[in-house]
């Protein structure tokens, strides 16, 4: 183990930080120069070797040293995809190869007339792969010195001319030249690679840390391009929406239409000003979305901060119904004590003998309004004390299988007449149980009194489950009557609005609130088809 972490610390201090990716494929380029070299040398020996000055001064020597440069530089290809021996052997050894080789064929070809001298650039270079310092300078001194050992030993037996000296020289400045110059280069571009190296990591690291804030948040977080596809969704987010599968890349549009549709009108019309709407995903589940750009103006995204109004929504219900609970104290102390004594003095008046046809019908009257005003009193009053709800976890379709028989049987209806769909059938909800009777019996009451005026013409369908691509339960309960008109639906939950004259006008304003007061919602959707649906929106348990 010790040898191990010797053997990677010796590797990290020898190869610079801008190659520490993947050193072995420069150095596997440079085998395939070698190899490209050699087959050159080897192709003008045999084709143009009477043209071109290879080999003049020593020929067989010239032949050999080709010959086992292109059989070194096979091997060191096969050695460099095996990874063995190590980077920083392989780099020395090789490099030290081909300075001797081809100063041995300056030597064969009788200097630098064969054009060999800039070749050894390269070698030369290399050493800086694995170590810019002393060392690679060291290797650029001794080329030099060796090459012009070679041009004076060479002038010194004639086969050169007195220029050969200062050519060499020439050459030998310029690789120390362009050794030293590589040296301070590289060490620059390392200490660069190296802050950047820093930088990306803390960038990287700044990135992971934000991205698990983002998706700790409860709030729901959506950066969506400009194109409308989505680049990242938190755990918020991604329940608000329905919990949607393989969502990464795809368009908004697809998963949640409406909330699309007011990212387009906020991009037109808004941006880049910071917005917030009202949305209603898949017409169940009610959010909060607030838009800000993300990005410049060229390459921008959106921000989609997405706030459940539940939580919200049940704050506002309690106080609404902590303000009911003291009005209705003050009607049950105001008016319920007077209209008491009406009720009671008409009571007494009736028993009276002395009393004509006429005098019996304004008492009957009295009665009756005293009766219907008593009822609204005790509807109001029922309201405040249930303003607490008992919840209980209900199998949705089997509770609806017991209320549609009990419904059926009370009411003398044909079982065809009320039909039953929940899916997925395992649906659970969580409601007051008193209170979810209430409203679905009032909703049913409802559509069988106003629907038709003959019931046996009226036909219920009660269909719930989940949608696709949201986390809310629904509760639909549709029947084929004549409909609402568009005044009827805009006061259709207002307290003490009736188009009957038997009624009180706070069935369906009571049950809006119970509803609310269960962190659900109960609105009326109108069918182009006609008819009536009333859709009540559980809360899934978060």
């Amino acid at each position: 183990m010790q040898s191990g972490s010797r053997a990677t610390t010796f590797n990290q201090k020898l190869v610079p930080v801008f190659l520490h990716e993947d050193p072995w494929n420069l150095l596997r380029l440079y085998h395939v120069y070698r190899l490209t070299l050699a087959g050159a040398l080897l192709v003008a020996l045999v084709l143009e070797y009477g043209h071109v000055h290879l080999g003049e001064y020593q020929p067989e020597l010239f032949r050999w040293l080709t010959g086992t440069y292109l059989l070194i530089a096979v091997i060191t290809n096969l050695s460099s995809y095996f990874q063995w021996p190590d980077l920083p052997v392989q780099t020395s050894l090789f490099v030290v190869l081909d300075i001797v080789i081809l100063l041995g064929l300056i030597w064969a070809s009788g200097g630098l007339e064969g054009g060999f001298g800039i070749l050894l650039l390269i070698p030369v270079l290399i050493p800086y792969l694995g170590n810019p310092g002393h060392v690679s300078l060291s290797f650029a001194s001794l080329t030099g010195l060796a090459l012009i050992s070679i041009q004076i030993y060479l002038q010194s037996q004639g086969v050169i001319e007195n220029s050969g000296i200062m050519h060499g020289g020439l050459i030998a400045l310029f690789i120390l030249l362009v050794s030293w110059a590589s040296n301070r280069w590289i060490r620059k571009a390392s200490a660069m690679a190296s802050l950047a190296q820093r930088r990306g990591v803390d960038l990287a690291n700044l990135s992971q840390l934000n991205q698990s804030i983002l998706d700790r948040l409860e709030s729901g977080i959506l950066v969506v391009e400009e194109s409308g596809v989505i680049r990242h969704m938190n755990q918020g987010a991604w329940d608000m929406l329905g919990q949607p599968g393989n969502w990464r890349s795809k368009p908004l549009q697809q998963f949640a239409p409406e909330l699309d549709q007011h990212l387009q009108h906020w991009l037109h019309q808004v941006s880049p000003r910071i917005a917030s709407f009202d949305v209603r995903h898949q017409n169940t589940t009610e959010v909060r979305a607030r838009f800000s750009q993300l990005g410049t103006q060229a390459r921008k995204a959106t921000l989609i901060n997405l706030e459940d109004t539940t939580e919200q929504r049940e704050k506002l219900q309690s106080v609404k119904l902590a303000s009911l609970g003291q009005l209705t104290a003050s009607i049950a102390h105001e008016i319920r004590n007077p209209l008491g004594a009406i009720s009671h003095a008409a009571q007494l008046l009736g028993e009276s003998q002395n009393l004509d046809k006429a005098d019996t019908r304004l008492l009957q009257i009295i009665q009756s309004n005293a009766r219907r005003m008593n009822l609204t009193i005790e509807s109001v009053l029922n309201l405040s004390r249930k303003k607490t709800p008992n919840r209980e976890r209900l199998a949705l379709k089997l509770w609806l299988h017991e209320f549609r028989k009990d419904f059926v049987l009370q009411n003398k209806l044909r079982e065809e007449q009320v039909t039953l769909f929940i899916d997925p059938a395992d649906t659970v909800v969580e409601f007051d149980p008193a209170h979810l009777h209430q409203i679905v019996w009032n909703l049913c009451r409802n559509a069988l009194k106003y629907a038709h005026e003959d019931p046996r013409r009226l036909q219920l369908d009660i269909q719930g489950g989940n949608p696709t691509h949201t986390r809310d339960i629904m509760l639909n309960i549709i029947d084929n009557g004549r409909g609402m008109t568009g005044e009827q639906r805009q006061r259709l939950f207002e307290p003490f609005f009736t188009t009957s004259t038997q009624g009180t006008g706070l069935g369906l304003f009571m049950s809006r609130e119970l509803a609310l007061t269960n962190g659900a919602s109960l609105e009326y959707l109108a069918l182009p088809t006609g008819g009536s649906c009333f859709r009540l929106v559980f809360s899934r348990n978060r």
